[in-house]
């Protein structure tokens, strides 16, 4: 066969989406504190962008008078509604994100190089200090002290050091001590010798690397851990499961032996870390906040966590009647396009989460008034038809960002659900809802005949939700409840305790 080289003219059709139109993709997925920390980085790059981390002309509130949702935003941009190419491209020829990567040496004189820093009043500096004076003592911190008086050899310090570093809230070791060995190129013999010396340290029961030795320190530390008590921690299972006959045949322990040993386990701390602070940056900040006001519920954006992008116009100004080359033109007018396009899309931003998340608690109203049980099924098609925009926008907004109700914090995914048939009328549950029903149910049962999942099916029956026995199943181990079986020996091993 003869091989030759053609020229063909193919056309066909793609979707191309610009580094602009991903960037505000991008800005909807992020949670406030995720964004503060992104427009952070580009005030880094961008002489003209100030970041005002108290929201004031961006603040957003909407009310919901008579059941309906009056919003007080912008309209959403049809580039996002419908994910159409965004115009007033700020570069036309180059990436977005590699916009700034330019020599540093080709960028213009600036003016004014602290323009652009971040001036901390002499007032929140004292706060700063003050708190961080106040701040309770982390559990690192108090495992470093005793380190430091307890072990003098450099090595032991060393290890001791890294075991410490691997430590969890709980106070348990999150790593096997052969991981210590290959970090610190130490014998695993050291490691372990080691570990037995921190194990000894306050509170009782950390560097534990699992619930029985957690334990164990703890009984030994009392001077109570007894070979009998050893055999009993080692077959925590059967424990869990209350297999008595089972654990006194392998402790030999009498009916009122076992009967005090449980007692004392009950008395004693599985997780001994949980007593000291967490050193952790701030945590579930929400996105969102929903409050209960006389005209009806509020609907607004968290301002403590959500940053305003400023752009400096002044400085924009000098810098045009400046005089500059060829470069510092360019970079200049990059730099102010991307700024003013970086704060529409942040605004963008704001008024979608904000539209997307009124959507929802007008259709959540119930939930407000009456708590989970009144949660009403919801997909996202329902959302992205009330707000006019595709379910994919609402799927990006919703992913992460969380939402303060006067119920409590919630992911803006928990608030959507299955639905379920009703057994008489036609209605649909909520698959949350139906959770909720179950659990009141095996919480309120009788402790010495604990309902078994037939008999929630046919009571939640009776009450117009047709559920099947498995289904009923599901939703009980999605919710880590133990069987029937299981509820009852609990409430037998409790009786004896």
């Amino acid at each position: 066969m003869q091989l030759a080289q053609q020229i063909k003219m193919r056309q066909s059709q793609s979707l191309v989406m610009t580094p602009q139109l991903q960037q505000a993709i991008k800005l909807l997925q992020m949670t406030n504190l995720e964004l503060c920390q992104f427009l952070e980085n580009q005030q880094s790059e961008n002489p003209f962008l100030e970041i005002d981390t108290k929201l004031n002309d961006q603040e957003r509130k909407i009310e919901d008078k008579s059941s309906n949702i009056k919003e007080t935003t912008s309209a959403i941009s049809d580039d996002i509604k419908n994910g159409n190419v965004v115009s007033d491209d700020p570069s036309s020829n180059q990436d977005y994100e590699n916009r700034f990567e330019a020599d540093l040496n080709e960028r213009p004189k600036l003016d004014s190089p602290s323009s652009n820093s971040k001036n901390v009043a002499s007032d929140d500096f004292d706060d700063y200090i003050s708190n961080l004076a106040n701040r309770p003592e982390t559990l690192k911190e108090h495992v470093m002290k005793q380190i430091s008086l307890e072990i003098n050899e450099p090595a032991e310090r060393l290890i001791a050091s890294f075991l410490a570093d691997h430590l969890e809230p709980t106070g348990w070791l999150s790593s096997d001590a052969q991981v210590i060995a290959d970090e610190t190129n130490c014998p695993i013999d050291q490691v372990l010798l080691v570990l037995k010396k921190v194990q000894k340290f306050e509170p009782a029961g950390i560097f534990a690397r699992n619930l029985s030795e957690c334990l164990k320190i703890q009984l030994e530390e009392r001077s109570l851990l007894t070979e009998g008590m050893e055999l009993l921690l080692d077959n925590l299972d059967l424990l869990a499961k209350g297999e008595l006959k089972e654990l006194i045949k392998i402790t030999n322990f009498s009916q009122d032996e076992i009967s005090k040993s449980i007692a004392t386990i009950r008395s004693l701390n599985p997780k001994p870390g949980e007593s000291y602070f967490f050193d952790e940056t701030v945590q579930n900040a929400p996105d969102v906040i929903v409050s209960k006001s006389s005209k009806g519920w509020v609907v607004e954006l968290n301002k403590s966590t959500l940053p305003a992008v400023v752009i400096d116009e002044d400085y924009i100004s000098k810098m045009n009647l400046a005089k500059k080359n060829e470069n510092s033109a360019s970079f200049i007018a990059d730099s102010v396009a991307s700024a003013r396009w970086l704060k529409r899309s942040v605004e963008q931003r704001n008024s979608t989460t904000l539209t997307i998340a009124s959507a929802i608690i007008a259709q959540q109203e119930s939930f407000l008034k009456h708590g989970l049980s009144h949660l009403k099924p919801m997909v996202l098609r329902d959302i992205a038809n009330n707000v006019g925009m595709h379910e994919s926008t609402v799927s990006r907004v919703t992913t992460g960002l969380t939402m303060e109700t006067p119920r409590g914090c919630f992911a803006m995914k928990y608030f959507f659900s299955v639905s379920l048939n009703s057994a008489e009328n036609g209605e649909t549950h909520a698959a949350t809802a139906v959770r909720e029903a179950i659990k009141k149910l095996i919480l309120e049962e009788p402790s010495k005949k604990p309902l078994s999942d037939e008999a929630i099916a046919l009571i939640m029956k009776k009450d117009g939700i047709d559920l099947a026995r498995r289904t009923v199943a599901k939703y009980r181990e999605i919710m880590k409840i133990p069987s029937s079986a299981q509820r009852r020996r609990q409430t037998r091993l409790a009786a004896i305790s």
